[in-house]
């Protein structure tokens, strides 16, 4: 069973580990705690207090109705997964009422990681080496070989359908958290327009959610001006999701640094990927994504482009061969250690 705080980063990385689990039979529950003063209160007595656990079934009425209390006894889950700091107590007295093994994704805050059978944490997060701590390179994801199949199917008829080789181009934008200037990432955009053209590739480009409008139709006048951008979905005016369509029918995803979910998730896909620095000096301070981008680097996933400049060079290099690129297997890692945990207390 999975919780969801109704974030998509959250979720897929919850659904993700699920998943790749042998026959899953998934039940998602979701709640509609927000940060403040009450959820505090709610992680303090599931920290400190008896109740949670001992009447566990009590304390989610206040996170969830009859109806989803009864759903989840009925369902009987092996294993509660939840990802963020507002879902882990609820996954913890969910765990407690089914008896079931709790994996939380991320380090949420307050809650030690010891109160959880398995904690899924980020090595760019400094997790310590504890017995139930599986330390990742990135974030879970719902990337697999099938996934990316049946989504290629569902989207061929909007795709163009001649032989073409094809690169995505995925941009994310601004947050508190990491650095985007929209004129930098524009430029490495035409940069990488230019080469496609010269050298016989097709560009395939996704925006996101906090991708500004105005870049969105700047990009707009570049498909005018390069036929190489022969496809694109601007978020602002499609809000769906065609990255893991774009991954299957891609061999290389250029993806901006701010995009931490999107980054994992190209990686898994062994698409790269090829990080494109979001600004010019990426901001003063050393922030998690960076980290997370050295970590991949290090264990050989992807390269960074750190200017419009370098990509020409850079693409050359992890184009010119036949070879695939390495395949990222946290989320197979992560459903495997939580399968054990299942199996051993089935015993």
């Amino acid at each position: 069973m999975a919780i969801s705080d109704g974030k998509p980063g959250h979720e897929n990385q919850s659904l993700g580990i699920a998943e790749n689990l042998p026959n899953p039979d998934i039940l998602l529950l979701k709640h509609n705690l927000k940060e403040g003063l009450p959820e505090a209160i709610l992680r303090c007595r599931v920290r400190f207090l008896s109740g949670p656990k001992s009447n566990p079934e009590n304390f989610l009425r206040k996170i969830f109705t009859e109806n989803e209390i009864r759903r989840l006894k009925d369902h009987n889950p092996k294993a509660i997964i939840s990802a963020g700091t507002l879902s882990a107590g609820p996954c913890l007295v969910a765990g407690y009422l089914a008896g079931a093994v709790t994996c939380v994704c991320m380090r949420p805050s307050f809650l030690p990681l010891k109160m959880f059978d398995l904690a899924v944490i980020p090595e760019h997060d400094n997790p310590p080496d504890d017995q139930n701590i599986l330390k990742t390179l990135a974030a879970p994801n719902r990337v697999t070989p099938e996934k990316l199949k049946t989504e290629m199917d569902a989207w061929s008829g909007e795709f163009p359908m001649e032989d073409i080789k094809v690169i995505s181009w995925i941009i994310g934008g601004p947050s508190s958290s990491a650095a985007f200037d929209s004129t930098h990432v524009l430029k490495g955009l035409e940069r990488t327009l230019e080469w496609a053209g010269t050298n016989g590739w097709k560009v395939w480009l996704s925006t996101a959610r906090r991708t500004p409008v105005e870049l969105e139709s700047q990009i707009e006048n570049l498909a005018n001006k390069y036929p190489s951008l022969s496809w694109l979905l601007l978020w602002h005016r499609d809000q769906r999701n065609p990255l893991y369509a774009m991954f299957a029918r891609s061999k290389l995803a250029i993806v901006t640094s701010d995009s931490v979910s999107m980054i994992a998730e190209a990686a898994t896909a062994g698409k790269g990927p090829l990080v494109f620095r979001a600004s010019k000096t990426g901001g003063r301070n050393v922030t998690k994504q960076d980290r997370m981008v050295e970590g991949l680097f290090k264990a050989g996933y992807g390269s960074l482009a750190s200017d419009p400049e370098s990509l020409n060079e850079i693409l050359l290099k992890m184009l010119s061969g036949e070879s695939n690129f390495s395949i990222l297997d946290d989320t197979q890692r992560a459903a495997d250690k939580l399968l054990e945990l299942i199996q051993g207390i089935s015993r």
